[in-house]
């Protein structure tokens, strides 16, 4: 009798426990504070890439009211800032001896500056945000080296996916901006945007075949590319003149090498988050962010530097954009679909292993 009393006066003074709080669950998990950061870092960097660009080249230094036009001078300076953060980088990420020709990264590296020598060159002759839709267009030339070099084929889907692309493109070059706005589109930058584009898709296809066949680390990839594109823009910006004229006009406007280093500075770690982002979250990942901000570039510049677009040029960005989203969705669907079917396949060929040793025994 005392024993049961003693229970049931234990009971009543124990003490319920606490429910568990709303709060003491994190409310966002590890992978989607890793995809929010460098969601960010891509942004701030490549936006701030992006108002560098159109300030360096549209901006009128000191009291002559100077423009800066040196192209080579300003890759040359961008590629050098790339090329030391990623050497610098080397010793802590995965350690690997450099068996790359270095024939082969001249090669990438000459198309990779054709590509940014084009696009810079291409500001002279148009506005920055027809130069930013229209180096979005990747997949153009992407598809055109497939199809007359390797002999590739594509599906309707992307046929129509390329058709939206240009389309939108035509018609914001061909839409008359209105009064104030950022200028005319001449044939001269719609030529130069064409063959950056085209050094882009060459850029891709001869880096994958060098990753293929060598497997650098990326940044022994990005530091030796970059390094030698410095060796070919220190030989161009000599013949050209352009290393001395670089060095003339920063030293007369000091505020222009401060817009000059920043603009390299957002080059390599823009470089280091989308490298980050592609080995530790997904590429489809990186390519979305990549995506959606060359849209937020277009709409900073116009806020930022007075452009004033028409209602058929805000329609022309919607086209641009629909055709590469689609693109991007699909490609998805597809190594998706890919990877089902794989393992579907090395189930089927584990069940008929099984089914083989069954019958054996």
């Amino acid at each position: 009798m005392a024993a049961h009393s003693l229970e049931k006066l234990e009971k009543r003074q124990a003490k319920p426990e606490p429910a568990p709080s709303r709060w003491s669950a994190p409310l966002l998990s590890r992978e989607e504070l890793t995809v929010i950061g460098c969601a960010l870092g891509i942004y701030t960097c490549y936006l701030k890439y992006g108002v560098l660009q159109e300030k360096i080249y549209k901006r009128a230094y000191g009291l002559e009211g100077e423009h800066f036009t040196m192209s080579i001078f300003l890759v040359l300076i961008q590629c050098a800032v790339n090329a030391l953060f990623a050497f610098a980088a080397v010793p802590f990420s995965e350690h690997k001896p450099n068996t790359v020709p270095p024939r082969q990264y001249a090669v990438v590296a000459f198309f990779y500056i054709s590509a940014m020598l084009a696009s810079f060159h291409a500001l002279h002759h148009m506005s920055y945000p027809m130069q930013a839709l229209g180096k979005s267009c990747k997949m153009i030339p992407v598809m055109l080296i497939g199809m007359v070099v390797r002999g590739k084929r594509y599906s309707t889907r992307d046929f129509l996916c390329v058709l939206l692309i240009t389309s939108g493109v035509v018609l914001f070059s061909l839409s008359r901006p209105s009064k104030g706005g950022g200028g005319h589109t001449e044939p001269m930058g719609v030529f130069l945007l064409f063959v950056s584009l085209l050094m882009d898709g060459l850029t891709g296809a001869f880096q994958e075949k060098l990753v293929s066949d060598h497997k650098p680390t990326t940044h022994q990839l990005m530091g030796y590319q970059n390094a030698w594109s410095v060796l070919l823009l220190l030989a161009g910006s000599l013949v050209t003149g352009e290393l001395t004229a670089g060095t003339a006009f920063v030293m007369r406007h000091p505020e222009a090498m401060r817009d000059i280093l920043m603009f390299g500075l957002m080059s390599a770690l823009g470089q280091n988050f989308i490298f980050y982002t592609v080995r530790n979250v997904s590429a489809l990942a990186c390519t979305t962010i990549t995506t959606t901000r060359k849209f937020f570039t277009i709409l900073i510049s116009v806020l930022t530097y007075g452009h004033s677009l028409m209602a058929t040029q805000w329609l022309a960005v919607a086209m641009v954009f629909s055709g590469i989203v689609w693109e991007t969705v699909a490609k998805h669907q597809q190594k998706s679909k890919k990877k089902v079917e794989g393992e579907n396949i090395k189930k089927g060929k584990k069940g008929d292993e099984a089914e083989l040793e069954k019958k054996d025994n």
